[in-house]
């Protein structure tokens, strides 16, 4: 086997995240920052850019949506109600079946009267 002990593995994955650290910190320091004006610059174009789109978005769905009005997309061409009619009953009219018996409700109300 190899003389050389296989470090921990917590241990690697420490030291890897200190070499990245490093690296970055190098790369930082070759990159070449914008200057107050030109960043003020980039800011306005890019605040500019997105109000146009904005306006321009906006503008397109206001125009869609009254397309889609004129041609009656949204406009339904006829008007449904349902009607609903409750037919009154009376306790003389309904008949309660039980055990294959039928009964009218006047004569339930006949028999309870009489008990």
């Amino acid at each position: 086997m190899s003389d050389k002990k296989k470090e921990n593995i917590f241990v690697r994955f420490f030291k890897g995240i200190g070499r990245r650290f490093v690296e970055v910190r190098q790369e930082m320091k070759r990159v070449i920052w914008p200057t107050k004006e030109k960043l003020a610059q980039i800011a306005v174009v890019v605040l500019t850019v997105i109000l146009f789109a904005a306006v321009l978005l906006s503008l397109v769905g206001k125009g869609t949506n009254q397309i889609l009005t004129w041609a009656g997309f949204y406009h339904q061409a006829e008007e449904t109600t349902a009607a609903t009619t409750a037919v009154e009953t009376t306790a003389a009219e309904t008949t309660v079946t039980v055990s294959g018996t039928t009964t009218s409700a006047a004569d339930t109300t006949a028999e309870t009267s009489q008990s």
